[in-house]
């Protein structure tokens, strides 16, 4: 999606959300591991710049000012989620959807890392999955899904 965005634009902001969250299953890695992550797959381009947004503890009102306040200032903001539209909405943002890019889900990387498939190499740059490794990032979702993994379950109902 990022390198379609920059298709688009001159600049693109990425804004990283959740975080506040991390080493837990649904967040593994900490912010800064994350873009990270980004950087190694893109460079250092100057074309994008990153910022970190926490969560908003549930309030869909506020997201837009956590966005303002978090992020540099940004022109249109892309995303398919619905909560998204919907938090943005009462700031008067309006949410611009994207193509679909194949049906990639994070649970689905993190549920095969914690279970020891390799397959989960083949959902994310060849890149990040050496950053992954390099941080001991399969050991740690191993740990965390040993101690929140039971229960889960995917956008679907699914149990994990």
């Amino acid at each position: 999606m990022v390198e379609w965005l920059l298709s688009q634009h001159d600049e693109v902001v990425v804004a990283i959300g959740s975080a506040d969250r991390a080493l837990t299953f649904e967040n593994p890695f900490t912010p800064g591991e994350r873009v990270e992550m980004f950087l190694r797959h893109f460079g250092r381009n100057c074309r994008l710049v990153y910022c970190t947004v926490p969560d908003t503890g549930s309030s869909a009102s506020l997201w837009g000012a956590y966005l303002r306040h978090w992020c540099p200032r940004h022109h249109a903001i892309y995303s398919n989620n619905p909560w998204v539209a919907a938090a943005l909405s009462y700031w008067g943002v309006k949410v611009r959807g994207h193509p679909q890019f194949g049906s990639y889900s994070a649970t689905t990387v993190r549920l095969l890392m914690a279970r020891g498939d390799e397959r989960w190499r083949e959902l994310v740059p060849s890149a990040v999955a050496a950053y992954i490794e390099e941080i001991h990032g399969v050991e740690r979702m191993r740990a965390l899904y040993a101690t929140e993994g039971s229960g889960l379950s995917d956008s679907r109902g699914t149990l994990l």
